[in-house]
């Protein structure tokens, strides 16, 4: 095929996940009192789990990796890959990737970044000894090659576009202990971890010899804080003075009036939040019955009650900007009389009539104890209950949640994604090779049609050519409705008024911090 040649400026993709992001989220420290003027404090609602960029999936560990951890390519706010400690690379065929290394990357302690360091990085997170959840978002190499110090080279099996995806923040120096970079990584980002004590805080500070330049801001702190009323009043009083995501949306509107002391950006995020339905269930596995729920539900008052307005209904996983977002789906407004002549239709017929209080059928719906995701079960309750449809929801912690959920046992749940970069995602979660409990597949759709496209997208890296297939996949699921598309969440992030040079990710990335400012 024709050679195609790429700077450190296209390829594809929006947002995070093995490395970056399609991460699913769970729904009183002090900081150590460096100089206000110098210092960044960012509250985190949770802990990072592992600091390794190899074995770590949590988002906490992910925004970590934004200010410290540097790899092959990173992400634009646009979406767009873009070099990191690769300078330029190019692509002689569809299984073949050659990356060019920038010759003055340095790892923390001042050791070059050389090639095998990126092979040694793959090679053994990918060993049978090697304990990563990360090893299948790379099973379509064949090998990592180290030709010379400023060379890397990835072979595919199979031709495979998803695979950038997989290039951000992966790279520990050759030799690299897990059990020690778990906590105290040497990476190659713009700030080195000085301290982390788990539930408490990681304090960061500037790697000036950074391959993309000297940090603004000296010293980070991450304050860990999962009280959001502790969050917010820390806020107030200025032992904080950056935080995304994390203040409870209910509370944004006093720090917007409040101008004299913070600034407050929103934009639209790609947090996508989805309803999930197991279709062995005899009842769900019926389209009209999905149909139905989704007609029954109204996304637009959940936007509006539950997120304040901070959100917008979607009708697929892409944001608005996302190159492979498809417009002019088949939508789901909320229609009651809609909803129940499909439930009719199903040979589900209300046994005593709109009025009458005897349901047509009841359905469990699984969630965490987390507070906003209960009020989300409680508002779709009552919707359903008025087309019908009894919802008993099932509470319980979110490790037992998770379980169940990657083990089917369930009818429906609802889970936000931390955003979908790369379509490729889709063989993720609708391809027939990843069912539950192995893949996540976990609600068991199977349609050949998808299955096709899916390897047809993932096939050339003619963004056309994918952007075609993928545009098809999103007009069968929105047909289908394995899942039902609720919403995209806004990005929120809120700062002491001496605080600069933030910019937003649609993912609500950190990367943004070394070029940061304090006043």
């Amino acid at each position: 095929m024709k050679n195609r040649y790429f700077s450190a400026a296209v390829i594809a993709g929006v947002v995070l996940l093995a490395a970056c992001g399609g991460g699913e989220r769970k729904e009183g420290s002090g900081s150590r009192g460096g100089d206000a003027a110098t210092e960044l404090v960012i509250a985190f609602d949770g802990s990072p789990t592992n600091l390794d960029p190899r074995v770590g999936t949590d988002t906490y560990s992910g925004r970590i990796w934004d200010m410290t951890s540097s790899g092959l390519i990173r992400l634009t706010p646009s979406g767009e890959f873009v070099g990191d400690i690769a300078e330029r690379w190019e692509t002689p065929d569809d299984k073949t990737i050659i990356f060019h290394l920038k010759p003055n990357a340095k790892f923390q302690d001042g050791k070059p970044v050389r090639a095998r360091d990126f092979k040694f990085t793959f090679d053994s997170m990918m060993a049978e000894s090697f304990n990563s959840p990360k090893k299948s978002g790379y099973a379509a190499v064949a090998s990592f090659e180290a030709p010379d110090d400023k060379t890397f080279i990835v072979r595919l099996k199979e031709p495979n576009a998803g695979i950038f995806d997989n290039f951000p923040y992966m790279l520990v120096p050759e030799g690299a202990n897990a059990e020690e970079f778990a906590r105290k990584p040497i990476l190659a980002g713009a700030y080195k971890v000085s301290e982390y004590k788990t539930d408490e805080r990681v304090v960061l500070d500037a790697f000036n010899e950074w391959v993309n330049g000297k940090p603004t801001v000296p010293r980070v702190t991450v304050r860990i804080v999962p009280d959001a009323t502790t969050r917010v009043l820390e806020l107030r009083r200025g032992g904080i003075n950056f935080a995304i995501n994390s203040v409870p949306l209910d509370q944004v509107q006093f720090f917007k009036d409040n101008t004299a002391d913070f600034k407050v950006q929103t934009a639209p995020g790609g947090a996508y939040q989805y309803i999930a339905f197991n279709l062995r269930d005899p009842i769900l596995k019926k389209k009209e019955v999905r149909q139905a729920l989704a007609h029954a539900i109204d996304r637009q008052r959940i936007v509006r009650d539950l997120l304040h307005g901070y959100g917008s209904v979607t009708d697929t996983m892409f944001p608005p900007g996302h190159w492979a977002r498809a417009e002019g789906l088949q939508t789901y407004a909320y229609d009651k009389n809609k909803a129940m002549q499909l439930l009719d239709q199903a040979g589900h017929r209300d046994p005593d009539g709109p009025q009458g209080p005897r349901m047509r059928f009841q359905l469990s719906f699984r969630t965490s104890e987390d507070a906003e995701a209960n009020q989300q079960a409680e508002i779709m309750q009552q919707m359903l209950r008025e087309v019908g449809v009894d919802l008993q929801i099932q509470r319980s912690e979110f490790g037992t949640f998770m379980e169940d959920v990657r083990n089917g046992r369930f009818q429906m749940f609802s889970l936000r994604r931390a955003g979908i970069s790369d379509p490729d995602f889709y063989h993720t979660i609708f391809h027939s090779s990843s069912l539950a409990p192995t893949g996540q597949n976990r609600g068991y759709f199977i349609n050949k049609r998808v299955d096709q496209l899916i390897e047809q997208g993932r096939s050339t890296f003619d963004r056309e050519k994918r952007k075609a297939a993928y545009s098809e996949i999103q007009k069968i699921l929105a047909e289908e409705l394995p899942y039902i598309s609720l919403y995209h969440r806004d990005n929120v992030a809120i700062m002491r008024k001496n605080v600069g040079g933030f910019e937003m990710y649609p993912s609500g990335f950190l990367l943004s911090v070394p070029k940061m400012t304090i006043q």
